[in-house]
C-alpha cells in the first residue's frame, strides 16, 4: 500500500492529465462561447479554470517553504485562453516540482491562515488538509465544468480514476481466470 505522499503525487498527477483535457475541450470551443457568462460560480468557463489555477497558487504558496516564481501571465477576469493554457503549463510544473521535494513528515506541518478570503476565521492547517482541499476543490469544479459543456453538447473529459491507472501504468489490469 502506498504512503499518503505518493498517494498525493498520483493524485495530482491524475488531476493535471484531467486539466489538460479541459484545455484541450476548451480550445474546441468558439471565444465568444468560452467566455459567456454562465451563472456559475464564476461568470465563464475560463474564469472557473483559471479560479482553479488561483487556488492552487494561492495553497501551494502558502505550504512550500520556497516562494514560487511568480506566473507567466497576469490574468484577470475573463483571460484568454492562450494566457490560461501558458499559466497552466507553469503550474504543473511548479505543483510537480514542489510534491517531488516534500518530504513526508511536512505532511503534519501547519500552516497559520489569517481570518479572511478564503476563510472565515484564523486557523492553523496541516499540508495534508490543504493538498485534500486542493482535490476536492478541483472536482468540484471540474463537475461543475463537465455540467457546463454538456450544457453547449460539447464532450467533457471525463477522466475515469480507475481508468487513468491502469492508462499511467499505475495499476495493472488482472488476467481473466
Amino acid at each position: 500500500m502506498p504512503n499518503e505522499l505518493v498517494t498525493f503525487r498520483s493524485w495530482f498527477s491524475y488531476l493535471a492529465e484531467g486539466r489538460r483535457g479541459y484545455l484541450a475541450a476548451f480550445a474546441k470551443i468558439p471565444p465568444a462561447e468560452l467566455h459567456r457568462a454562465r451563472g456559475a460560480s464564476f461568470p465563464s468557463m475560463l474564469d472557473i479554470f483559471e479560479h482553479s489555477q488561483g487556488a492552487y497558487i494561492y495553497w501551494i504558496t502558502k505550504c512550500a517553504r520556497d516562494p514560487l516564481p511568480s506566473p507567466p501571465c497576469e490574468t484577470g477576469k475573463d483571460p484568454p485562453l492562450a494566457e490560461v493554457v501558458e499559466n497552466e503549463t507553469w503550474l504543473q510544473e511548479e505543483v510537480r516540482r514542489y510534491l517531488a521535494g516534500l518530504p513526508a513528515e511536512e505532511l503534519d506541518r501547519r500552516i497559520a491562515i489569517p481570518k479572511g478570503d478564503p476563510i472565515a476565521h484564523a486557523c492553523e492547517l496541516p499540508v495534508r488538509d490543504i493538498l485534500w482541499h486542493l482535490v476536492e476543490e478541483e472536482l468540484q469544479h471540474r463537475g461543475e465544468l463537465n455540467a457546463l459543456l454538456w450544457q453547449i453538447d460539447v464532450h467533457a473529459p471525463v477522466y475515469d480514476w480507475i481508468e487513468w491507472r491502469h492508462a499511467s501504468g499505475e495499476l495493472h489490469r488482472s488476467s481473466p481466470r
